[in-house]
């Protein structure tokens, strides 16, 4: 088991030495780890308020 921790949150979490990430962590130690909650929080999609949209619209001449 290996220990890495989340860039973000500061958890520490226990990965498997045979997982593709953690051989990646090992071999390249400049790639950052971000555990499962702050990498779904940062992979949702935002939507842009409707107001933006239609002001774009509205500049067409």
């Amino acid at each position: 088991m290996r220990k890495v921790t989340c860039v973000i949150c500061d958890t520490e979490v226990l990965l498997d030495e045979s997982t593709l990430l953690s051989k990646r962590l090992k071999n390249n130690p400049i790639r950052t780890f971000m555990c499962d909650e702050c990498k779904s929080r940062l992979d949702t999609p935002r939507q842009r308020p409707s107001h933006a949209m239609s002001n774009e619209k509205s500049h067409d001449a």
